[in-house]
């Protein structure tokens, strides 16, 4: 998920988070793994390994649907958007065939799903107050 960046480790980590995806991250490892994001500052989780396990989350995870744009997205998987287009498709056809066949037909109600964000995340995990937070090297 987070990337196929073969460094990760803190520099890649610390991105992800300041990007505002920790919140996501930090549910996702707790869903999936039963980790703690918060044992990278205790010292009993390595960021290498977080980035590593970030990258092998399944589609519908809270952090793919925070890559997305939130947490609306977290059911659309790729499988939900194929049989969305194809339940449109239905509609649409059953609308003009009872057009063609010279009846009276309303326009279908299609589903549409979550629009895709474009600024930045809603919600950020802020763990600067964090008694073993240190701060990003980039940021000094």
């Amino acid at each position: 998920m987070a990337g196929r960046d073969p460094g990760g480790g803190s520099a890649g980590l610390g991105e992800l988070i300041d990007a505002g995806h920790g919140g996501a991250l930090r549910a996702d490892l707790q869903r999936y793994y039963g980790l703690d994001l918060a044992d990278v500052w205790r010292g009993t989780l390595t960021p290498r390994r977080v980035w590593t396990l970030s990258e092998h989350l399944p589609e519908d995870s809270a952090l793919a649907a925070s890559f997305a744009g939130g947490s609306e997205h977290r059911a659309w998987t790729l499988q939900t958007h194929v049989l969305v287009q194809l339940l449109n498709a239905v509609r649409v056809q059953d609308v003009n065939n009872i057009r063609v066949s010279g009846g009276k037909a309303r326009d279908p109600q299609l589903v549409t799903p979550p629009a895709a964000q474009t600024g930045a995340p809603k919600r950020r995990l802020d763990l600067s107050n964090h008694p073993l937070a240190q701060p990003l090297p980039h940021l000094i």
